[in-house]
């Protein structure tokens, strides 16, 4: 990425933004975020007591800080009680705002710097300023009760699974509530067997620094792939599975427009657990798969998981936050979700999973010294996303680039 103030280098990027309104830095924190405190401040509902306050600079000096109050939050203008100062573009700030750009994503492209605090002061911010910019709530255990309930008023039962035989009411009710759904035994054991033979020939012909694929470091110092983006660039058969009706049938759940992306948004993917990783992002801690930016470009994104090994905690598997995909939400580390309610998902070769993009999810380290749990991705995302993200293109193409300290968040081998 270019230095703060200029293109992203990645021109798509910049069309986007360009179709985007552009906000004037001074007249939105001075008119706009005002009246927008006003309407939905309500909706920060206390989040922000004890957050320290966080400022935002354009080169020029204009600078706005924000304050935390018994209420909501105020800013004012300058920046001698911010502890955390960010520098930033006028248009990097209006990507902020149109939710095009998260805060890790503007610091680790250069988009924005900081010049004092830290990221995590900022992170500390952004759920209550998507409540105050969006209207949307900050999820929360209360809210989870609350908005966690069935067809018949009842508590949503979050380890429901479903099977091929079950409505399609009933599975797109539980999914747009949930935010995941697992469905039973959709593949057969011989359709398993050939995908994941498949999936072998594509990790031996992947090699680090390939630009497609993810790679850590096991405690004994061996650099292992975790995940394996466009598959179908060594396979006919994981290209061709894409366009399997019973994945599109499923993911169309979300929406009847929704569209395999094969060909963009890391295409036909596979993700590897291995044990033991002491180094890089092969146990991914709670995330949103728009976490670098690009909300509005790439929501609704629906993933469709083919299970190939059994999922548990001793394999690996996939955990989640029931509900999260509808709320703003506060960045975790496993271990501090509280009573969220928190959902681990077991399953068995054959089964399908399927969750938003925008649902909380991790991948904690297998307990197991021979786990090696494989699932196969394809996702899903409306007739926009392919309208502004070009093929062989994604949001995420940026953690493949050196940050200033030449770290790649891809290898881990980069890093310190």
């Amino acid at each position: 990425m270019a230095t703060i103030g200029d293109a992203t280098t990645l021109p798509w990027v910049d069309e986007i933004a360009a179709s985007f309104p552009l906000h004037d830095f001074a007249a939105f924190h001075r008119d706009e975020l005002p009246q927008l405190i006003a309407c939905n401040g309500h909706l920060t509902d206390g989040d922000l007591r004890g957050a320290a306050p966080l400022a935002f600079r354009l080169a020029d000096g204009s600078t706005f800080t924000y304050v935390a109050t018994d209420d909501s939050m105020s800013v004012v203008e300058g920046d001698c009680e911010a502890e955390t100062l960010v520098e930033i573009s006028e248009q990097g700030f209006s990507d902020v705002v149109n939710e095009l750009l998260m805060a890790s994503g503007a610091v680790n492209t250069g988009r924005a710097r900081l010049v004092r605090g830290s990221l995590a002061g900022w992170k500390r911010w952004e759920p209550s300023l998507r409540a105050v910019v969006s209207g949307r709530k900050i999820f929360t255990s209360a809210i989870a009760t609350a908005e966690l309930i069935d067809r018949e008023g009842k508590p949503l039962d979050l380890n429901r699974s479903f099977t091929v035989d079950d409505s399609d009411d009933d599975l797109r009710a539980f999914f747009m509530t949930a935010g995941y759904l697992h469905i039973r035994n959709v593949f057969t054991a011989g359709e398993i067997e050939r995908l994941g033979t498949e999936v072998e020939r594509c990790r031996a012909a992947t090699t680090p620094d390939d630009g497609f694929s993810w790679w850590s470091v096991d405690s004994t110092g061996r650099e292992v792939v975790t995940r394996i983006n466009y598959l179908d660039r060594f396979s006919d058969v994981l290209a061709a599975f894409s366009h399997d009706p019973r994945l599109a049938r499923y993911a169309r759940l979300a929406g009847p427009d929704l569209r395999v992306c094969d060909d963009r948004l890391d295409g036909p993917m596979v993700f590897i657990k291995n044990p033991d990783v002491v180094k890089g992002n092969g146990d991914l801690e709670w995330h949103v798969d728009d976490g670098v930016g690009g909300h509005p470009v790439m929501c609704p994104l629906i993933q469709a998981g083919v299970q190939l090994d059994y999922a548990n905690a001793h394999n690996g598997q996939l955990l989640v936050l029931a509900g999260s995909h509808h709320y703003a939400k506060h960045w975790l580390m496993r271990g501090q979700e509280g009573d969220l309610p928190v959902v681990a998902l077991d399953t068995e070769p054959g089964d399908l999973t399927l969750h938003y993009g925008d649902t909380m999810h991790t991948t904690p380290p297998p307990l197991s010294n021979d786990a090696g749990r494989r699932v196969l991705y394809y996702k899903f995302a409306e007739p926009k996303t392919f309208e502004w993200i070009p093929a062989g293109c994604h949001y995420n193409d940026v953690l493949f680039r050196p940050d200033p300290n030449g770290r790649v968040a891809t290898r881990a081998t980069s890093w310190d």
